[in-house]
């Protein structure tokens, strides 16, 4: 059970690492891609805190990060900002993949990224 949480922290690393890389690198930024790889991380890290808490009824085939993190708050004491991390982060998730249906600035990437980043990091600490 170790093994696999480890191995969704690493997808979740793996997922930051591209949302922080293109926001470097790539101009235009992709602001939407961005954001989605941000929200990636951060549901790939709770998702790896599910495995290792091991919680009943398995995996959720749920990509809201809020609800996702509803599933293990009473195994693993949940900060309350990270509630509000997810409330942002999980719009990215979905409704990225569709034109026109957010309307996303520089200030949504730089928060993207440190709430992903918090919540990566706070997932591996305790994996």
């Amino acid at each position: 059970m170790e093994n696999e949480a480890l191995a969704w922290v690493n997808m979740a690393k793996q997922d930051l690492a591209v949302a922080k890389h293109l926001n470097a690198k790539f101009l235009p930024k992709p602001l939407e891609i961005i954001c989605y790889h941000c929200q990636q991380a951060a549901e790939k890290a709770v998702k790896a805190l599910i495995i290792k808490t091991g919680c009943q009824g398995g995996m959720p085939k749920n990509h809201d990060i809020s609800f996702l993190l509803g599933q293990i708050r009473n195994m693993i004491d949940v900060p309350d900002e990270y509630y509000d991390y997810a409330d942002t982060l999980t719009p990215y998730g979905v409704a990225v993949r569709y034109p026109n249906e957010l309307f996303l600035e520089e200030r949504h990437v730089r928060d993207a990224i440190i709430y992903a980043d918090k919540m990566l990091s706070w997932a591996e600490s305790l994996v």
